[in-house]
C-alpha cells in the first residue's frame, strides 16, 4: 500500500466524481482509477461503487476514509514534530526579559553563547513578567526573565539577583538635593511606579517599604507607558519608583536618581520555564543564567 494509493482514494471519496478527483491530484483520471483499483485488490474489498450515472462510498470505504484521515492526519504531525526538532536542533530557544534582567543578564547571556560557540540560538522578546508568566502557561516561550517570587502552576524558577528600588525626580525638584529619600517625605507629593509591562512588583515593594517606616501611602498615580512616565516626572514634582537599572538609564536622560532610606526595598529577578519541559536547551540557558547572576553578584 502506497501513500498515493491512499491520497487517490481520499480525493475520490471527497468529491465522489473521479474527474474532479483526478484534477484535484493534477493526473489524468485513467491513471487515478488505476490507483484506487491496485487500493482495492491490496485490500480485498470494494471501496468505491462507480457506474456510469454514480460514485459512492460502500459500507467498507466509509469505515477506511475514517482512517485513513487518521493516517494523514499522524503523517502532518511527525512532519510537524520533525521540523521542530529540527528547529531546536539548531538551538532555538524562545526567550522573554522584563527591563532590567534585559540589561544584567540578556546582554552577558549572548555575549556568552556567542564566546563559546554554543549551538544554542535566540528569539528574543522584552515583556512584563505577568505576559512572560501566561505566555510560558500557554506554551508561546521557553524561558522568561520576570520579577519574583513566581507562584505560577506549572512554572519552575529559581532566583538569580536582587536589585533595589529607588526614587526618581526632575532636576529642580525641592527633594532632588537629598542623598536619600525618606518615605515621609513621599506623603507631600504625587508619586508613580509606571506599572511598566503590567507588573505592579515596584510598587507593592514600595507599599511594604513605607508600612515599615510607619508610612501609609495611597495608591500611586497609575500610567503603563514609558513616554507618559518619563514627561510626567520632567515636568512635575512627581516622585517615581523604578528599578536600578531603569534609574539609572533615567538619570542618563536627566532625571534624578535617589536611593531610598535603608534598609533599601529590593526586586527580586527570577528566571522562569514550564516545570514539564525536559528540553535540553532550555536546561542549558537556564544554568548559563544562573552560572551569569552568580558571576555578576550583588548590582546595587
Amino acid at each position: 500500500m502506497e501513500i498515493r494509493q491512499l491520497e487517490a482514494f481520499r480525493a475520490i471519496a471527497e468529491e465522489l466524481h473521479f474527474g474532479r478527483a483526478a484534477q484535484k491530484l493534477y493526473l489524468s483520471q485513467p491513471s487515478i482509477s488505476q490507483l484506487l483499483q491496485k487500493l482495492e485488490a491490496e485490500l480485498g474489498v470494494l471501496l468505491v461503487f462507480r457506474n456510469s450515472r454514480l460514485v459512492q462510498l460502500t459500507p467498507a470505504g466509509a469505515v477506511f476514509l475514517t482512517e485513513t484521515e487518521r493516517i494523514f492526519a499522524a503523517i502532518d504531525r511527525g512532519v510537524h514534530l520533525a521540523r521542530h526538532a529540527a528547529e531546536a536542533g539548531r538551538g532555538s530557544v524562545r526567550v522573554a526579559t522584563n527591563y532590567p534582567a534585559s540589561r544584567l543578564l540578556l546582554l552577558p547571556l549572548l555575549e556568552r553563547l556567542r564566546t563559546v560557540g554554543s549551538d544554542i540560538g535566540t528569539t528574543l522578546r522584552e515583556m512584563g513578567s505577568p505576559s512572560q508568566l501566561a505566555a510560558l502557561v500557554r506554551g508561546e516561550l521557553d524561558v522568561g526573565l520576570v520579577y519574583g517570587p513566581v507562584d505560577e502552576p506549572g512554572i519552575a524558577s529559581a532566583h538569580l539577583l536582587d536589585l533595589p528600588v529607588v526614587a526618581l525626580v526632575r532636576a529642580g525638584h525641592p527633594l532632588a538635593h537629598r542623598e536619600h529619600l525618606a518615605m515621609r517625605d513621599v506623603l507631600d507629593y504625587p508619586y508613580l511606579t509606571g506599572h511598566l509591562g503590567g507588573s505592579r512588583s515596584i510598587e507593592k515593594r514600595v507599599l511594604e517599604h513605607a508600612a515599615s517606616h510607619g508610612v501609609t501611602l495611597a495608591a500611586a498615580s497609575d500610567t503603563s507607558d514609558l513616554a507618559s512616565h518619563q514627561l510626567v516626572l520632567e515636568t512635575t514634582d512627581t516622585i517615581g519608583f523604578s528599578s536600578l537599572t531603569r534609574g539609572q538609564q533615567s538619570e542618563a536622560n536627566g532625571l534624578r536618581m535617589l536611593r531610598l532610606q535603608p534598609p533599601e526595598p529590593m526586586l527580586s529577578i527570577h528566571v522562569a520555564w514550564s516545570d514539564a519541559t525536559d528540553e535540553p536547551l532550555v536546561n542549558a540557558v537556564v544554568n548559563h543564567l544562573r552560572e551569569l547572576a552568580a558571576e555578576l553578584g550583588d548590582p546595587a
